[in-house]
């Protein structure tokens, strides 16, 4: 499998973005890393059960907080940049519970699942609203700018 990698290719623009999604990358990274292990022992599957903890605790936060960002801005596809946050959580929730029956098994599974949805999800769906999110920036700048030069 291809190492998950931040690089500009991720980039949107959006430096809080941009830096959790960065964080996101890495906590994916350290999932395969610690998956990469050929001969697991009992440590590492705990190893690897926290690292998916903490990558689905990590995803509820930002997702919250990028989700915020959005509503804040009144984005038009809102529901659907939700809906795809709520299925990245609950398949990571059912690799959770399975873990304890085929650890091995839902390792790859759920590495080979991250792999694949965390670079899709950043280059289409968020870089789907950054242009929005600058442009929606840019205009409450100017409106702060305009009020500032009035007074």
């Amino acid at each position: 499998m291809e190492a998950l990698v931040w690089d500009d290719s991720c980039v949107i623009q959006i430096p809080l973005i941009d830096e959790r999604n960065q964080k996101f990358m890495e906590l994916a990274a350290r999932l395969q890393e610690l998956n990469a292990v050929k001969r697991k022992k009992d440590e590492d599957f705990e190893n690897i059960a926290e690292a998916l903890a903490d990558m689905m605790e990590f995803a509820r936060l930002h997702f919250a907080e990028e989700e915020k960002i959005l509503v804040s801005k009144q984005f038009p596809e809102l529901k659907h940049h939700k809906r795809e946050h709520k299925k990245f959580i609950k398949k990571l929730m059912g690799f959770r519970r399975l873990f304890s029956e085929e650890p091995a098994k839902v390792a790859d599974d759920a590495l080979k699942f991250v792999q694949q949805w965390m670079p899709e999800h950043i280059k289409e769906e968020d870089a789907r609203y950054a242009p929005f999110l600058r442009v929606q920036n840019y205009l409450a700048e100017c409106r702060a700018m305009g009020r500032r030069g009035r007074s």
